[in-house]
């Protein structure tokens, strides 16, 4: 997830690592990130693969739309950094959701993205 402060361009990402012959992967239940992407991230950032059109909006939990991921390549380390490092409006978001629904939307990002042409990234704007 990013902000619509954060611009999103190309490059390459990496995860954190957990250990074990999956190291350098975000540990996460990417049924319940799906979950917790409608209900978190997906009214700010569309994708498709969460049935998401990501609009943003009043009453909800960003004033803008967010970037759309529907074409970008997210990884779940870039996802958790997006949500921790509060750009704008993620510092409501992030009183709202644990630490596993974090890991859990960021595993589910990564997954849904992992074929999408453009490795998102995030920078000053």
């Amino acid at each position: 997830m990013l902000a619509s402060a954060a611009g999103v361009w190309a490059s390459q990402g990496s995860t954190r690592a957990e250990g074990g012959p999956k190291a350098g992967r975000v540990v996460g239940d990417v049924v319940a990130g799906k979950r917790a992407y409608r209900t978190y991230c997906g009214q700010c950032h569309a994708l498709d693969e969460a049935l998401a059109a990501g609009f943003g909006g009043e009453n909800k939990f960003g004033e803008d739309g967010g970037p759309a991921f529907n074409e970008l390549r997210v990884s779940a380390s870039l996802c958790i950094s997006a949500i921790t490092e509060l750009f704008g409006g993620h510092e409501i978001v992030l009183k709202k959701m644990n630490w596993t629904q974090i890991h859990d939307v960021s595993a589910f990002v990564e997954k849904a993205t992992k074929k999408h042409p453009i490795v998102a990234k995030l920078t000053d704007g």
